[in-house]
């Protein structure tokens, strides 16, 4: 007797790219009901919502989210899904009091745990990574800097293949990955374009380019959709010019994370040409 093969199970997000939202959110609420603490799939279940037009429960999940992230120790991450939630509903006054309390949380949470898609991936590296960003970037910050860091922050997202910056070109913002993947890539002596490294989350690039003023050292393409948080020039000049130890702390946090900065990346490369 011949067995039939074993149905796979159905991906959501071909539904999503489909646009059938409604089959893709009963998808993500199976998957969730089995994976409660998968909080990944809990921001895609919320991102499926508010592209199905419903904005209410869309909000909902994600303040939901935010708080696990925050109680988890991902900041990073909470304050990405908290400037997500005020792109959605800017007069929502809850959410932005609830990103400036961030600040009094920061030596609260514990170190976070690998999430279930993620735990090979952070393995591999030296520190979870989107602590690595936590701990640096706003542990030595007081309190006041911090809210002042935070409200300039930009999430942006990038569709996959999107070019972020291109090497050469003025350099007037850094980025932190949230979530996704960019990749590193610079051009030879033959003019061909070659890829060096991939950054993931809580890796980040730009920086040398805000602190300095130099140009692009290399062109950033998303690998798949992505979402950065973008501090500008502007901004972390506005903030600096009222709190100058933001800019020791920047410094220290590029110092200590080197060695995974695209600039470092493609310094390293020329080095051994």
């Amino acid at each position: 007797m011949v067995l039939g093969r074993k149905k796979e199970p159905e991906d959501p997000a071909i539904y999503v790219a489909r646009k059938e939202y409604d089959r893709a959110i009963k998808l993500y609420r199976e998957r969730l009901s089995k994976q409660p603490d998968n909080l990944n799939m809990r921001l895609a279940l919320a991102d499926a919502l508010y592209l199905a037009g419903h904005d209410e429960n869309a909000i909902k999940e994600l303040t939901n989210l935010a708080k696990l992230y925050t109680e988890q120790g991902f900041m990073v991450k909470a304050i990405a899904v908290y400037k997500k939630i005020l792109r959605l509903r800017p007069e929502m006054p809850e959410a932005e009091r609830s990103l400036m309390e961030l600040s009094g949380k920061r030596e609260e949470v514990p170190a976070p745990k690998p999430e279930p898609s993620s735990e090979k991936a952070s393995s591999e590296k030296e520190s979870l990574p989107i602590m690595g960003v936590e701990t640096v970037l706003f542990q030595h910050l007081s309190a006041e800097e911090f809210r002042q860091v935070v409200s300039r922050l930009t999430l942006k997202h990038y569709e996959e293949g999107s070019l972020i910056v291109a090497e050469g070109d003025p350099g007037d913002s850094m980025f932190v990955v949230v979530n996704g993947e960019v990749s590193v890539n610079t051009t030879n002596a033959k003019g061909k374009r070659i890829t060096l490294a991939n950054l993931g989350e809580g890796e980040f690039f730009g920086e040398i380019s805000l602190l300095t003023g130099r140009p692009r050292t290399a062109t950033i393409i998303t690998n798949i959709d992505s979402d950065l948080l973008e501090l500008t020039r502007e901004d972390y000049e506005n903030i600096v010019a009222d709190h100058p130890h933001v800019a020791d702390v920047l410094k220290e946090w590029q110092h200590q994370r080197a060695h995974k900065t695209a600039e470092a990346i493609i310094q390293s490369w020329r080095d051994s040409q």
